[in-house]
């Protein structure tokens, strides 16, 4: 095993590495440009099925409470493939990771970046706030991989700080 990798595994948490092992965002990516989260801060509403009153709803992401302009980075290096608005997700930024890996951030209260912007791990995308269909200050925060929406938190090694 390479010295590098002995360094690498020591600093994460075991969750955290066998899913970004998983999900190849590990190969190719220097040690600084592990995902993390974007924020921190409690979630306020998991990942999975929640009740709009009797009714399911799926909730593609999980949603973090912060303060209206907490800068909000990016969880890994990657391109910026969207920045606007969109219904529902009011200001919001999609990142392309490659290897079929996205993120996305929503709710924002202004974003920092342009569609086409190359971004190093940890670069201030925006901030957080409450537009768009949010009632308090957050950040949603979703994965996708190969077009599938996937739990952060497991992939992140645990709920943010």
């Amino acid at each position: 095993m390479a010295r590098g990798s002995r360094i690498l595994r020591a600093r994460l948490r075991p969750a955290a590495l066998g899913w970004i092992l998983a999900l190849g965002l590990l190969p190719g990516i220097a040690a600084c440009a592990i995902p993390r989260w974007p924020v921190d801060g409690p979630l306020t509403s998991p990942f999975g099925i929640r009740w709009r009153g009797v009714l399911p709803d799926i909730h593609r992401g999980v949603d973090i409470r912060v303060p209206t302009g907490t800068p909000v980075r990016a969880m890994a290096p990657g391109r910026v493939r969207f920045a606007g608005t969109m219904s529902g997700f009011g200001r919001v930024v999609w990142l392309d990771h490659g290897e079929a890996v996205m993120s996305v951030y929503a709710h924002l209260s202004e974003i920092r970046v342009e569609p086409g912007q190359v971004l190093d791990g940890r670069a201030v995308i925006g901030l957080s706030g409450s537009s768009g269909n949010a009632e308090a200050p957050l950040l949603h925060f979703e994965i996708w991989r190969w077009g599938r929406e996937q739990d952060p938190v497991p992939l992140l090694g645990g709920p943010p700080r």
